[in-house]
């Protein structure tokens, strides 16, 4: 089994999607950016909130495909994007991709995205 991706929602102001798969998966796509509904040529998104369940002792991490250094590394159950300690990762052109470790078992990920720029 890899990676199985469900668009929930893609309007003018967000994408949400909802994501579940096993370990060992490297560079996946979470979010489509560049396909999602009326993209230019640059379309930037924010990381507004991460809900996640993530089984096993590994650890799963969210990236932006074009800047590794703007990642979220998750484990466990809970939330990432809403307490005021967490800041929204943005500025950055391209899709969000997921890596899982080999020692996570099955997860399960639903990300909101906000449109920043570079929509029609």
């Amino acid at each position: 089994m890899t990676i199985s991706t469900t668009k929930l929602v893609d309007n003018d102001f967000h994408i949400i999607v909802n994501s579940n798969g096993i370990g060992s998966e490297v560079e996946q796509t979470l979010v489509d950016v560049v396909n999602s509904n009326n993209a230019s040529s640059e379309p930037k998104v924010s990381i507004a909130n991460i809900v996640y369940e993530i089984q096993g002792t590994g650890n799963l991490t969210v990236f932006f495909k074009n800047d590794t250094e703007k990642s979220v590394v998750l484990s466990g159950r809970g939330n990432y994007g809403l307490k005021p300690n967490e800041e929204k990762i943005k500025d950055v052109i391209g899709d969000i991709l997921l890596t899982s470790d080999s020692n996570v078992t099955k997860y399960n990920v639903v990300i909101e995205t906000h449109k920043e720029s570079g929509y029609n």
